[in-house]
């Protein structure tokens, strides 16, 4: 193999080790959204406000084991593999944009399934007022707009060190309603998974490119040590 298709090897191994990296974190970030809601089951709109995070829960998962094959492909140079390895990345790159251009396009739409989500929390809490309790704990949030929603009497939840089962005044000053801290926690995880997805696929299609090439090279030195 010439010096070119040895450094289109060792840059495609390296690829491969930070999707590896790039895998590990989607994980953990996609496991991170799901835990953010993972006691509110019991709402029917929670399926729905949670499907981008177990989307980026698939893909993570489906990152990592095929950038292993990547690796394993490219240090072999083997030509299965890397058809193999070329072909599964083409196909999440594709699925990547469709998830960016999905959140792009449907920002508003999933912020107003959080709200509903948030909504139909609040309205149920004085028959379930855990999931309520657990929405405010998690956000560090009091009531469904302000602190003020509870009139004068602030359940525990709403602070961190409660006196007699309640909150005083001065704890839940400063605290936003619920609906504004989903708000910007869907916003800022957008941001991530729209711009830090950006920069996956274009490293994605840099590996797919370098994959087809290395195949290609490592099967035409074939064909010339038969002849």
């Amino acid at each position: 193999m010439d010096c070119g298709g040895v450094f289109v090897k060792y840059v495609l191994f390296i690829f491969n080790i930070l999707f590896v990296i790039c895998g590990i974190l989607l994980i953990v970030f996609g496991s991170l959204m799901v835990s953010e809601i993972k006691d509110l089951s019991s709402v029917d709109q929670t399926f729905t406000a949670n499907s981008v995070a177990i989307i980026i829960l698939i893909l993570g998962c489906a990152i990592f084991l095929v950038s292993f094959i990547g690796c394993c492909g490219a240090i072999r140079e083997n030509v299965c593999g890397l058809t193999a390895y070329s072909i599964i990345m083409l196909g999440l790159f594709l699925c990547q944009i469709a998830l960016i251009v999905y959140v792009w396009i449907n920002h508003v739409q999933i912020r107003q399934s959080l709200d509903q989500v948030v909504q139909t929390i609040w309205d149920q809490r004085k028959t379930d007022g855990l999931l309520m309790d657990t929405l405010q704990k998690s956000l560090k949030c009091c009531g469904l707009y302000k602190f003020s929603d509870y009139g004068t009497v602030y359940p525990a939840s709403c602070c961190d060190s409660p006196s007699n089962g309640t909150c005083s005044l001065t704890s839940v000053l400063f605290k936003p309603g619920c609906k504004s801290a989903v708000d910007s926690l869907w916003d800022t995880n957008a941001n991530i998974i729209k711009y830090a997805g950006l920069g996956v696929t274009a490293v994605e299609l840099v590996a797919f490119i370098f994959a087809c090439c290395l195949a290609n090279q490592v099967r035409n030195n074939e064909r010339r040590q038969n002849f």
